[in-house]
């Protein structure tokens, strides 16, 4: 089963083709949720492998073992998540810049004008 969510995973996992594209914040805000959603079916899918592994004599090795599968399903997810978080910062940046602008007064003629 996780091995059907990590191949899950690696077909949605395309934000690095988007993240060379400016994202806005609802786009953002809808890859952050995705993200938290396939963060939450690796935990379910950690927590039924878990669950197995107490049913087994070696529980030590079996919980080392999804343990593992669970770290190796969260990286790619790790990797994307800090990818939003910097179009994040990019976006608040510009949208900062933006205001400062709108601030700013048209005429771009210095205050002391001296000779």
């Amino acid at each position: 089963m996780l091995l059907r969510v990590i191949c899950c995973l690696c077909l949605l996992g395309g934000f690095s083709t988007r993240a060379a594209e400016p994202l806005d914040r609802p786009q953002i805000e809808a890859q952050k949720l995705l993200l938290q959603k396939e963060r939450d079916d690796i935990a379910t899918v950690f927590a039924v492998a878990a669950r197995q592994c107490w049913q087994r004599f070696l529980v030590n090795d079996c919980l080392h073992a999804a343990r593992l599968q669970r770290r190796q399903a969260l990286s790619p997810i790790e990797k994307q998540d800090q990818a939003l978080r910097a179009a994040q910062r990019s976006l608040a940046v510009i949208e900062r810049q933006e205001r400062l602008d709108a601030k700013q007064p048209e005429s771009k003629e210095p205050h002391d004008a001296r000779p």
